[in-house]
């Protein structure tokens, strides 16, 4: 059932293993605490996918009501960039205000993925995987606190964010994937394949995270799924069930989505969340 966060956002999520694989290494987690929906694909064979993915959401997910639980006795932005000011490296003279700091709504986000990361990539090492090996995870979400105008949309690797609006699908994050990249230089040649990936949270020491405000509208729908969607089904078949979304029906619209991507031939774990304002 459909879960309501705050006043304006109803959300639910489905995932399913597929036809092939033997194991789901996706996680995914709807907080109505914090506002938050989250997705992470894991890679790394055996169980250290599940790991991954799993770490990450816990742990973005704890970092965030962290933030939540240091700013909730606090109803300004002074408040709550004292609640960053604690995990932060700088003098807290140094942070006297907001002028001084990204917004700290996006830099909160940041700094929950860099240190997921780090924990991973740390783990990695103890294991003995070299540089850029090992296990990992993608992982896009959207947060969206009672105290911001716009929620934020954030990711890294190829699980994405889409943004269905006047009846248009749009995808609102960028994979980070050689494909995707040989695409935005002109698409000369030979095509790479699609599963590469550029960016994932475990493998390297450094990590880039894309984080951004999406402006939404009352109507508005979006959808965060794993590559085993979008590589089974057509963005336009996609757009057509979205288009028959209501306030009502977003649990048999998740459950469709789900089946067309096992009827499409399900090669790959597939996971779903779809937060509908209202």
């Amino acid at each position: 059932m459909a879960e309501k966060i705050g006043e304006h956002l109803l959300a639910v999520g489905r995932s399913n293993v597929g036809c092939v694989r033997p194991l789901n290494e996706d996680s995914f987690h709807i907080d109505g605490a914090t506002g938050l929906l989250i997705l992470a694909d894991g890679m790394g064979g055996h169980d250290a996918g599940e790991v991954a993915s799993a770490h990450v959401v816990q742990e973005v997910t704890e970092r965030i009501r962290q933030f939540m639980n240091a700013s909730s006795d606090h109803h300004s932005e002074e408040g709550m960039l004292a609640g960053i000011a604690q995990d932060s490296e700088l003098d807290p003279e140094e942070q006297a205000t907001l002028d001084d700091l990204p917004n700290p709504v996006l830099l909160v986000v940041r700094e929950a993925l860099t240190v997921v990361n780090a924990e991973l990539n740390q783990l990695n090492q103890e294991r003995g995987h070299p540089e850029d090996s090992g296990m990992g995870s993608t992982v896009v979400g959207l947060w969206a606190p009672p105290f911001s105008a716009y929620p934020v949309v954030f990711h890294v690797g190829d699980s994405r964010l889409y943004l269905f609006h006047g009846g248009q699908l749009q995808q609102k994050t960028r994979d980070h994937s050689l494909y995707q990249q040989w695409l935005s230089f002109g698409g000369k040649g030979m095509p790479p394949p699609q599963n590469i990936l550029l960016q994932a949270i475990g493998p390297s020491r450094i990590v880039t995270p894309d984080v951004q405000f999406l402006p939404v509208y009352a109507g508005d729908t979006v959808l965060i799924c794993s590559d085993g969607l979008t590589g089974m089904v057509t963005d336009a078949a996609i757009a057509g069930v979205l288009a028959e979304l209501t306030a009502d029906n977003l649990d048999s619209v998740c459950d469709r989505l789900i089946t067309m991507a096992r009827e499409g031939g399900g090669r790959d774990n597939v996971t779903v969340i779809l937060g509908h304002f209202i």
